[in-house]
């Protein structure tokens, strides 16, 4: 049973053995993160030469802290050869939870897997649970606790659960989560999987942790592939699993057994097995994100048959859009002749009379407005709006603010236009959820360069960087609707 790992993620107090004061070390960058972002329990930093870490108090050992003081989790980030004497000291200590950073086992060769089969021996003979080892850390922002080996800040808490096989490949994936406004629930570097596996992961954040809304995961190999495709087929029944697979290739294969030890299988097979039982299986790390954002808005909604209208401010964009439906099966559905009407009295006489609907660089907005709601009105069967090239008008005002050749009595009336189309995107999350309907955004913009952009982003609204991507995210929603309908 893995409904025994809520310590892992809701740990009332922590101690670190390997903290450490020095910069260029480990200790001090999980440390400096586990403090720098406010962690809610007591944190006892463990250092056998120092007194204080931090501004924090040290204690030599875990055996050095208050007696009376119960421990709900250590991290061990220090020499392979001395973890097992950790362990020892935990088991003494009646802790139950550990998380292990630290590498040189089954990755680095035989003398390594024989050390790691030991304290997984001992672990299990004590009723101790291990993360790792061979990790990065863990995240929990349900008490702000940041353990992981790279600086880390401002993670917002949300629903989404990541768990990676790779440390480098996870805290990447935390720091886009981060710059993409993400909302984060945990984060777990699974390491070399010596105790826990990811099926416990899985099993634990599907079945037992509400916080979750939808898993990614991160895989280069499997211990127990039977008993995680039985749990990705009866969790995606209620949460979408989202999977990025590596190490298929017999130079992939090779470089995960370096590097987590893991012994790896043929990508399409894996693949055909996952998405039969309900799973997101993607191709790139950037579609993970894609899909966290659109599947946490979107993904209870109904898409079964993939038909679309395309909102473009300038052609190339849509013919993009129009080519990428195309290779994806998904569905341009011609205008019917009351939509037709309706947007041809708003839109010059040059305009597309089609779809693509291209606004031939209108400047209203209250005519993309209004194009959107005669299209949820007027055409019932369309799934969901693709709305490619918005956002820059506040960002030409941002723009035309900070030029000298405009002058200052103008410059006022600026904030105008930001704040009409800040108001565009409050009527396009309004309708889509009057409709129940997705309007997916495609925009080169960020969140920095225009303020109804970052609007969006402050709303956890999707947002994506190219036609394809948008498409791509939207043809894996369908399929798992579809899915869903299957079974």
């Amino acid at each position: 049973m893995t409904n025994n790992l809520e310590k892992f993620f809701n740990p009332r107090t922590v101690a670190l053995v390997g903290a450490s004061d020095q910069l260029q070390s480990w200790g001090f960058i999980v440390a400096h993160n586990i403090i720098r972002n406010n962690y809610d329990g007591q944190f006892f930093p463990i250092n056998l030469r120092k007194k204080k870490i931090l501004g924090v108090k040290a204690y030599p050992t875990i055996l050095d802290i208050p007696k009376d003081i119960k421990l709900d989790l250590v991290i061990i980030i220090v020499k392979a050869d001395i973890v097992l004497s950790i362990l020892e000291q935990a088991k003494e200590r009646g802790v139950h939870h550990i998380v292990i950073i630290t590498a040189g086992f089954k990755e680095s060769g035989e003398e390594g897997r024989k050390l790691e089969e030991e304290c997984v021996h001992f672990a299990r003979n004590n009723n101790i649970r291990l993360i790792g080892p061979n990790g990065m850390g863990i995240v929990s922002t349900r008490v702000n606790l940041t353990a992981v080996m790279w600086p880390v800040e401002g993670l917002k808490s949300g629903g989404m659960t990541f768990i990676s096989q790779s440390g480098n490949i996870g805290t990447i994936g935390i720091s886009v989560a981060s710059r993409r406004g993400i909302g984060l629930n945990a984060y777990v570097s699974a390491g070399n999987m010596a105790d826990l596996t990811m099926s416990d992961y899985l099993e634990y954040f599907g079945n037992h942790d509400e916080k979750t809304k939808v898993i990614g995961l991160y895989i280069e190999g499997l211990q127990d592939a039977r008993r995680f495709v039985d749990l990705v087929r009866e969790i995606s029944k209620k949460k979408p699993i989202i999977i990025l697979k590596a190490g298929g290739s017999k130079a992939g294969s090779q470089a995960a057994m370096s590097h987590t030890g893991a012994i790896t299988g043929d990508d399409q097979v894996f693949q055909n097995v996952l998405e039969n039982s309900g799973a997101v299986v993607i191709k790139t790390l950037e579609e993970m994100f894609d899909l966290v954002l659109a599947f946490s808005r979107w993904g209870n909604w109904s898409f079964p048959r993939g038909k679309v209208v395309i909102l473009t401010l300038g052609g190339g964009w849509g013919v993009m859009a129009a080519d990428s439906c195309s290779k994806h099966g998904i569905i341009l559905e011609q205008l019917n002749e009351k939509a037709f009407e309706k947007i041809n009295n708003l839109l010059p006489p040059f305009w597309s009379k089609g779809n693509p609907i291209d606004t031939v660089a209108s400047l209203n907005l209250n005519t993309i407005r209004d194009i959107i709601e005669i299209i949820l009105q007027e055409m019932p069967v369309v799934e969901a709006i693709f709305l490619l090239g918005i956002g820059g008008f506040s960002f030409l005002a941002n723009l035309a603010k900070e030029s000298p050749l405009i002058p200052d009595e103008q410059k006022i009336s600026l904030d105008f236009i930001s704040k009409a189309e800040i108001k565009l995107f409050q009527e396009i999350i309004r309708l889509s959820q009057e409709y129940c309907k997705p309007i997916f955004i495609t925009t080169l913009l960020t969140s920095q360069n225009s303020p109804a952009v970052n609007y969006l982003s402050d709303q956890d609204y999707p947002i994506f960087p190219s036609p394809e991507r948008m498409v791509h995210a939207f043809r894996y929603i369908v399929n798992y609707f579809k899915w869903r309908q299957r079974i």
